[in-house]
Protein backbone atom coordinates (compact mmCIF):
# COMPACT_ATOMS: atom_id res chain seq x y z
CA UNK A 1 0.00 0.00 0.00
CA UNK A 2 2.84 2.27 1.07
CA UNK A 3 4.52 2.06 -2.36
CA UNK A 4 1.32 2.52 -4.87
CA UNK A 5 -1.37 4.18 -2.63
CA UNK A 6 -4.80 3.41 -1.93
CA UNK A 7 -6.62 1.04 -4.65
CA UNK A 8 -10.44 1.76 -4.92
CA UNK A 9 -11.70 -0.97 -2.65
CA UNK A 10 -8.79 1.17 0.05
CA UNK A 11 -10.92 4.35 -1.22
CA UNK A 12 -14.25 2.62 -0.01
CA UNK A 13 -13.16 1.23 3.59
CA UNK A 14 -11.63 5.02 4.07
CA UNK A 15 -14.94 6.50 2.78
CA UNK A 16 -17.16 3.98 5.29
CA UNK A 17 -14.79 4.91 8.04
CA UNK A 18 -15.45 8.91 7.72
CA UNK A 19 -19.16 7.79 7.97
CA UNK A 20 -18.89 5.14 10.51
CA UNK A 21 -16.31 6.82 12.82
CA UNK A 22 -17.52 7.96 16.30
CA UNK A 23 -15.89 10.90 16.81
CA UNK A 24 -15.41 13.34 19.85
CA UNK A 25 -18.38 16.25 19.86
CA UNK A 26 -17.53 19.16 18.10
CA UNK A 27 -15.20 16.79 15.77
CA UNK A 28 -15.42 16.45 11.86
CA UNK A 29 -14.73 13.93 9.97
CA UNK A 30 -11.05 13.99 8.68
CA UNK A 31 -9.94 11.84 5.73
CA UNK A 32 -6.56 12.03 6.87
CA UNK A 33 -7.29 10.65 9.55
CA UNK A 34 -9.03 7.84 7.91
CA UNK A 35 -5.79 7.23 5.68
CA UNK A 36 -3.49 6.56 8.55
CA UNK A 37 -6.06 4.45 10.41
CA UNK A 38 -6.18 2.27 7.56
CA UNK A 39 -2.70 2.35 6.99
CA UNK A 40 -1.56 1.32 10.04
CA UNK A 41 -4.29 -1.38 10.28
CA UNK A 42 -2.78 -2.84 7.03
CA UNK A 43 1.02 -2.85 8.67
CA UNK A 44 -0.13 -4.22 11.34
CA UNK A 45 1.60 -4.26 14.65
CA UNK A 46 2.01 -0.47 13.83
CA UNK A 47 2.69 2.65 16.30
CA UNK A 48 1.08 5.47 14.98
CA UNK A 49 1.82 8.59 16.85
CA UNK A 50 -0.69 11.74 17.25
CA UNK A 51 -1.81 15.10 18.78
CA UNK A 52 -5.82 13.46 18.44
CA UNK A 53 -6.05 10.09 19.57
CA UNK A 54 -9.47 10.37 19.92
CA UNK A 55 -10.18 11.00 16.19
CA UNK A 56 -7.80 7.84 14.81
CA UNK A 57 -9.17 5.48 17.48
CA UNK A 58 -12.48 6.42 15.86
CA UNK A 59 -11.42 5.52 12.35
CA UNK A 60 -9.65 2.39 13.79
CA UNK A 61 -12.87 1.24 15.46
CA UNK A 62 -14.53 2.29 11.83
CA UNK A 63 -12.49 0.02 9.84
CA UNK A 64 -12.12 -2.87 12.81
CA UNK A 65 -8.34 -2.25 13.15
CA UNK A 66 -6.91 -4.79 15.22
CA UNK A 67 -2.77 -4.39 16.60
CA UNK A 68 -2.33 -0.65 16.23
CA UNK A 69 -0.67 1.36 19.24
CA UNK A 70 -1.92 4.77 19.26
CA UNK A 71 0.50 7.13 21.66
CA UNK A 72 -0.46 10.96 22.07
CA UNK A 73 2.20 13.40 21.55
Amino acid sequence: MCTTGPDITEWQRIGSALGEAELPPKKWPDAVDALVALTAARHGSAVVFTSDPADLHAHLKALDAQDVHVVQI
